[in-house]
């Protein structure tokens, strides 16, 4: 994508908003995915940190780990509460970066970002997109709170799956037979195996998500 292709979309949606936060962060994911295929060694690390700085910035995890938790999050102590939220964290920022890299064939910089508009929803501003990659294409659509760090996601839903209530159907599952830090681990070791997706060549990636 050109500086000037994306300044273009960047003047289509209003400073400030709820999709200016969005676009302004897909665009800094792109940026930092772009930077990680391309490198290796500790620029490949610095690159993959950068993505998911973005992706924290744009994510309110802490009120997603309440969510997932429901009643539960009352009964945990507040370093459990620490230690469960940053697993999600982990998690669900590598699900992110996964969800914006399918259907690439290897040419991240071919990504494009479509802002397609904002839907009132309860107090919440629904911010829908579509991420275009050659023929593939995928929608995202983020569901932003207005607080006191700005416009921040409280779910993303792909292609019509809500990330929230994913984690919180697994999560509440998990805990009717397992402990919290049975939970917490489950969590690590799916950041892991997303982070190892990531990590393949592009094109492993797609001929894997071919075959499921």
């Amino acid at each position: 994508m050109t500086s000037i292709a994306v300044a273009l979309m960047l003047g289509a949606v209003q400073a400030g908003s709820a999709s200016a936060a969005v676009q302004n962060t897909q665009e800094k994911v792109r940026a930092s995915l772009t930077a990680w295929f391309k490198s290796q060694g500790p620029a490949r690390t610095r690159a993959k940190e950068r993505a998911r700085k973005a992706v924290a910035e744009l994510i309110d995890f802490d009120t997603l780990a309440k969510e997932t938790l429901g009643k539960k999050w009352n009964e945990l102590s507040p370093k459990d509460r620490a230690r469960y939220t940053a697993a999600l964290k982990g998690a669900m920022e590598a699900n992110y970066l996964t969800k914006m890299r399918e259907g690439k064939t290897g040419d991240v910089e071919r990504l494009r970002i479509e802002v397609l508009g904002e839907d009132p929803q309860d107090g919440r501003v629904v911010v829908r997109t579509k991420v275009h990659a050659g023929d593939d294409t995928v929608a995202i659509d983020y569901v932003m709170e207005n607080g006191p760090k700005g416009w921040r996601a409280v779910d993303v839903i792909t292609e019509g799956v809500s990330l929230a209530e994913t984690y919180r159907e697994q999560v509440g599952k998990l805990l009717q037979k397992k402990t919290i830090n049975d939970v917490i681990a489950t969590l690590e070791r799916k950041r892991k195996q997303l982070d190892a997706e990531l990590d393949k060549p592009a094109q492993t990636v797609g001929a894997s998500d071919s075959q499921k």
